[in-house]
Order: structure tokens, then sequence, then C-alpha cells
């Protein structure tokens, strides 16, 4: 049973994983906090209850695998003596951490919903000032308020609730050997597991796809039907031949296409497409008969399927709007809302956006 349960939570990961967006947010920055606990284990000595942990954290992801992690994280830790006395005691740390993003060996170039990061880091651990305890006396010994090294490894579970927030669990372990020589045994594993959450930002902006240039068919001629010379004859005159009608040229209907873009979660027009505006009223006006259809889409690195189907109605409907005041009959335009389904670019940012098409 324990094998199944292993190997289908790795197959929920892989496909989680699978159906990702095809779009990378590496490199960048993130600061974010994290609440748990933690227990010293002191070997000879008494051992700590769990008790509170607090952490606050800064650090750049410069690649898809590889980030560095700076932590301040603290802790209050309370034991129970022979005798009935408390032994109490608080402690920091300063943390320097690697992060090795495994989700993204197996699946690069892509931003996984759900990232398996291991964590190997050195801190600096401080002992604030406190009373330490005797191990073999029980006896209270002040002093020890000095920095220790450490090892740390452990593991983070990091879920992209959005472009910039994520949601975090992580657990794992320091190893340290104090300083303080009042004590026989100062080797101790400081098991911890915590979780936070974390705001991403710094993100490297993606150039946009060119917008789609407006295509208008140009007029063709067909060619002239030439006539065959007819021979001469003296006599009898030939009848005079009926003047045929040169062939008029078949000129294909003309036609225009922009691109409106919109701002993240908005569905307003600003200034800057006005002139795109102004070439769809041109066309309407120049050609009577031909019809406007306009279809819209939202971007699906953010939001979700509802969210962006209310939006890419709302921005279907501002575009319809503005060009009925300006005198294109609603009759002529016609309006449809995909929403996030179809991603016509391949850059997210420029799926915020309503295609226009006359003809």
């Amino acid at each position: 049973m324990k094998y199944k349960f292993i190997l289908t939570m790795m197959a929920m990961f892989f496909a989680i994983n699978m159906n990702a967006q095809q779009e990378s947010n590496y490199p960048h920055a993130f600061i974010g906090v994290q609440g748990g606990v933690m227990r010293a284990y002191n070997g000879e000595g008494i051992d700590r209850k769990w008790s509170p942990m607090a952490a606050l954290n800064i650090g750049y992801n410069f690649t898809q695998v590889f980030g560095l992690r700076l932590q301040a994280n603290g802790s209050t830790w309370k034991a129970e003596l022979p005798g009935g006395d408390e032994y109490k005691s608080k402690i920091g740390n300063i943390d320097l951490d690697m992060m090795f993003n495994l989700s993204n060996v197996f699946f690069p170039n892509r931003n996984n919903l759900v990232n398996v990061i291991a964590i190997a880091g050195a801190p600096f651990n401080l002992a604030v000032p406190h009373s330490w305890v005797d191990n073999y006396a029980y006896s209270i010994s002040e002093g020890g308020d000095r920095w220790n090294t450490a090892w740390k490894v452990g593991g983070q579970l990091d879920f992209n609730i959005a472009k910039h927030w994520g949601f975090n669990l992580e657990a794992g372990t320091n190893y340290v050997r104090q300083k303080n020589e009042g004590l026989h045994d100062n080797n101790k594993w400081w098991p911890y597991a915590m979780a936070g959450i974390t705001y991403k930002f710094g993100f490297k902006k993606a150039k946009k796809a060119a917008p789609v240039a407006p295509v208008v068919a140009e007029p063709v001629e067909e060619p002239k039907a030439e006539l065959a010379p007819q021979p001469k004859r003296e006599e009898p005159k030939p009848a005079p031949q009926p003047k045929k009608e040169e062939p008029k040229p078949v000129v294909k209907p003309a036609k225009v296409a922009e691109n409106i873009f919109f701002e993240l979660a908005k569905s307003d027009v600003k200034d800057v497409q006005n002139s795109k505006i102004d070439a769809i009223v041109k066309f309407a006006n120049e050609n009577p008969n031909a019809k406007i259809s306009l279809v819209g889409y939202a971007d699906k690195g953010t939001g979700t399927t509802a969210i962006n189907k209310r939006l890419s109605d709302q921005r279907v409907k501002t575009v319809k709007d503005i060009l009925v005041k300006k005198g294109i009959k609603a009759s002529r335009i016609s309006t449809e809302s995909k929403g996030d389904t179809v991603q016509p670019f391949a850059n997210n940012d420029d799926n915020r956006v309503v295609i226009v098409v006359g003809e």
C-alpha cells in the first residue's frame, strides 16, 4: 500500500506539471514569511519540546534550477528539568540557503504549478542571552551567547497560486556543534516544519509579438481578349462586326485587421490604441457593406477560467461600444468571447487582446 500511494502521488505530480503553461518566469526575486515549529534534540541532555518558529526570507532564482535565499528565523524553547524547574531559551539563526528546483529539471521552460525544491544551507546560530543547563548537575550556568555554525538540509513544496504569489510547505533539520564548553554533548539536531507565502517580483519582460498587419486585397484585372485579325477582301465587303465590350476587372472586397491590446485585468482601451480604432472606422465608412467581427481573449497565465471569460466579454463589449459611438451600426458588428481557452499569441501578455477583422 505504501508503494502504491507513492506512485499515485508521483503520477498526479507529473500530470499537473505536464498541463502547465509553456512559459518561463525565470529569473526573478522573491520575499516571503513562514511560520511553524522547531525542536532541539540534545543527545545526552534534555530534549526540548516542539516550540513556535517564524522566518523571513529574501532571495533570487538565477535560473530555472538554481537559487539563493537569505533567511532570518527564530524560536523560543522550553523544557522541564528534574524537580519541576523549567528551562527557557531563545535562539536566532541567519541562514544562507541554496535552492535546487527539481521540477524544472524534469519540466524545463515551464511555469510549473507545483515545484519540488531541495534545500542545502549553512546557518549561523546565535544564542540570545539566557541560562544554559548543565546536563549532569542540572544546575544553571550563565553565558554561552555566541555564534555557532551549522549545516542544514531540507525540502520544500512550492505551489504557484498566481504569477506573483506562491504558497509553500517546508521541512528539514539543522545539525549544530555549539561552542559552549559547559555542555558535555554539544551536537544538536534541530528538525523544523513550516508553511508560508512568497511574493515574486522582478520578472524579465518578454518581447511582445508583432501585431498582425492589416491585409487589403488588391484589385485584379483579367487579361483583355484580343480579336483575331480579319483577312482583307475587296469583294464582297465584310459585314461590320459588332463591337465587343471589354471585360471589367474583378475587384475583391477590401479587408482590415487590427489587434486591440489591454493591460492586466483591465477592459478599457488606452489612447495608444486610438489609431487602430480610427483605421477600423475609416474602413467601415469606405466599405458600407462590410461586416466587422470582434473576438476577445484573456491570458492564461493570470486569474482563473471564470475571471478570464468575464474579462474577455468586457473587452469585446468595450470595443463594440466605441465603434457604435463612432457611427458604425451595431447590426454590422459580430462579437465572440473565448476567455483563456484559446491563446492566439505565443507571448502570454499579448493574449489580453480583441482581434478585429473587417471584410
